[in-house]
């Protein structure tokens, strides 16, 4: 006797969860169902009880060992103010190069507005010539 196949909808009443999360596990082949010639899905029940078996021994899993998670988390944040750590001090690097840059173009403009420069002579005065003699 072959036991009749389940619907999605069944399928999660089954097994405790949203009809999403039947379609989401169909979706990416984690769960094996078919369509029918109607165009359903159809879910053997044996294979229903091997998905829940393999989800029941990831939650088991990522909660059985929450240290190691946080520990990865903690990993990374002391990775990243590292690196963010340097590009501060890089950045700080070239703002002090960038200032001396600053004053030493302000010193060398200053020092040529110093500098003696002779002045331009005036321009010979021409006598205008009137236009009557007297």
């Amino acid at each position: 006797m072959t036991l009749a196949k389940l619907t999605p909808q069944q399928a999660a009443n089954r097994a405790k969860v949203s009809r999403g999360t039947i379609m989401n596990a169909i979706k990416d082949g984690s769960l094996i169902a078919f369509r029918d010639n109607r165009g359903r899905w159809q879910i053997d029940p044996a294979e229903l009880s091997k998905w829940l078996s393999y989800r029941a021994a990831i939650i088991t899993d990522n909660t059985v060992n929450p240290d190691i998670q946080t520990s990865v988390h903690v990993d990374e944040n002391i990775i990243r103010i590292a690196v963010l750590e340097a590009e501060l001090k890089g950045k700080d690097q070239r703002i002090a190069d960038l200032e001396r840059d600053r004053d030493d173009w302000k010193a060398q403009a200053q020092e040529l507005a110093r500098r003696d420069i002779p002045p331009v002579p005036p321009e010979p005065q021409v006598r205008r010539r009137r236009w009557w003699p007297f």
